[in-house]
């Protein structure tokens, strides 16, 4: 079965009718076997990418995946992120008139894509458009123009190779949010930092902006602090006002990281992370540096939260704030009186669990110009979890099948949660708990339980590999007789226990064609 393209391309059955005496003899001219040039350009970018060019009728295209925009496709065809292909060194008899089928189908595109695609008569070129994909696949394609002018019929065939190859990561980027900023004190420069709306404000309280240490403590999309392994990346940002320390990457620390600051003016910063299974930015901020600022007296401090339950080996990062501002302030912490030491470690601004029980803290901090304020006491407990409960190891976790053709993943335990994408029939997906009726994905994100069933046997010997075409039939057996189970879309990762035949078995016990497969 030949790979479709991308777009929507309509066969029109057109019934010729042919009288059975004539006198007029059609003439025809074919041509094939040519060399063309081939161009490659996405929509709506001016350099996507990079191509090779040549008249070998074939042609490399590399494209970063995660900077390309969706485009519209049509009216009820869903976006994607598109490109158009331009083939030029045909005859230049053809005219305006002249059609175009593509692997024998009539080439057209919705009136609502964001692309044109036929021939270019100005140019002498076919153009038609192909999907770039997050897993990148090769093909090839049978290009016919026809025309028919006083009874000559001309006819050239081309046929072109594609190899569309994505060099971005293949990780999905999600938001990351900003939960708190803080100003370490190791510079004493007599500074405060806070964000309002897009805007980051660092107040110099001298008459000069200097080095500074602001610590960014970060979450998910919906403000819930990093739980796995978090990686911080150096922003992006116009003048590199911020940096981590010795500009390399640094693994957060109760989701927290220290962001060095060079005394460089105003300018735009994104803030990139990482996880084991996802990529993540922040919005962009706006980092507004004023001087000669004078404090703002807090009248005192709060801690946000009046108790907390962590786990043994968990790390806690508790907000301040000030209690006439409302902003965060950088305070010092303490365990408070009759605590067990044994309970919790407090290390600056970080409590860690080490033993089961409660305990308290307090807080305190120190304005530019000398006041001092005091917290009362706030309630630590530790249960006996460890911080390692708090998210299963995905190499604990269960991996079961999903036996809908589509299922929606989600980003709580429940419909009204947002959607955080799909799941195709016969994915092979790992499941951290269940409870509820609804299932924990080792990535944090949730799907109904009732449409997973455990996979059969252990597949610790199976290989993940990814559909190269559109629609791609499982079929309950290895061979076109046997039923039809579901499909697959372009890019669904599946794992495959064994290759015999041309079929691949599942790890679910169900079957799929190889040659549309790619690791």
């Amino acid at each position: 079965m030949k790979k479709t393209l991308a777009v929507v391309l309509a066969l029109v059955m057109v019934l010729c009718m042919i009288p059975a005496m004539s006198a007029e003899v059609t003439e025809s001219k074919t041509i094939s076997d040519k060399s063309y040039d081939i161009a490659i350009n996405s929509v709506g970018e001016e350099v996507p990418g990079k191509a090779s060019t040549s008249k070998t009728n074939s042609l490399t295209y590399e494209y970063d995946y995660t900077k390309l925009k969706a485009d519209v496709t049509g009216k009820f065809s869903g976006d994607a992120r598109m490109a158009v292909v331009t083939l030029t060194g045909f005859d230049a008899d053809f005219t305006a008139d002249a059609k175009v089928t593509i692997d024998g189908k009539t080439l057209s595109v919705d009136p609502l894509a964001a692309y044109t695609v036929g021939w270019d008569n100005g140019n002498k070129a076919v153009k038609f458009p192909v999907e770039l994909t997050k897993a990148g696949y090769s093909d090839t394609y049978l290009v016919q123009v026809t025309e028919t002018t006083n009874g000559k019929t001309i006819t050239e065939t081309a046929k072109v190779s594609l190899k569309l190859v994505n060099t971005a990561d293949s990780k999905n980027t999600k938001t990351a949010t900003i939960t708190n900023i803080v100003v370490d004190d190791k510079y004493n420069n007599k500074v405060d930092a806070y964000i309002v709306g897009s805007k980051i404000y660092l107040d110099f309280y001298t008459e000069s902006a200097a080095d500074a240490i602001a610590k960014i403590t970060f979450g998910d999309e919906n403000g819930k602090a990093f739980s796995a392994i978090t990686w911080a990346y150096n922003p992006t940002s116009d003048k590199g006002a911020l940096c981590l320390k010795d500009n390399k990457e640094q693994k957060l620390d109760a989701s927290a990281a220290p962001y060095y600051f060079n005394g460089n003016s105003d300018s735009d910063v994104i803030f990139k992370l990482e996880t084991a299974s996802a990529n993540y930015e922040t919005k962009k901020y706006d980092l507004v540096v004023r001087t000669g600022i004078t404090e703002t007296d807090p009248k005192g401090i709060y801690f946000a939260e009046t108790s907390k339950t962590i786990a043994i080996g968990e790390k806690y990062s508790p907000v301040v704030m000030g209690v006439a501002t409302g902003r965060a302030v950088s305070a010092t912490l303490t365990p408070g009186s009759n605590t067990d030491a044994q309970v919790i470690d407090v290390n600056g601004s970080v409590v860690t669990g080490t033993r089961e029980g409660v305990a308290y803290i307090t807080a305190s901090y120190t304005t530019k110009n000398g006041k001092t304020y005091n917290t009362s006491s706030m309630k630590i407990t530790v249960t006996g979890k460890t911080a390692d409960d708090v998210v299963p190891p995905v190499n604990n976790a269960t991996k079961y099948v999903v036996t809908a053709s589509t299922l929606n993943v989600r980003k709580g335990p429940g419909t009204s949660y947002a959607k955080a994408g799909t799941l195709s029939y016969g994915v092979t997906v790992e499941v951290a708990s269940i409870s509820n009726g609804w299932a924990k994905l080792s990535n944090g994100n949730y799907v109904s339980a009732q449409y997973l069933r455990a996979e059969n046997g252990s597949s610790s010997g199976a290989t993940t590999m990814y559909v190269t075409c559109r629609t791609l039939n499982v079929r309950s057996g290895a061979g076109t007789s046997y039923s039809k189970v579901g499909t697959l879309s372009r890019n669904a990762a599946v794992q495959v226990e064994s290759i015999s035949g041309g079929w691949a078995k599942l790890s679910n016990g169900t079957y799929v064609a190889s040659k549309y497969l790619t690791k």
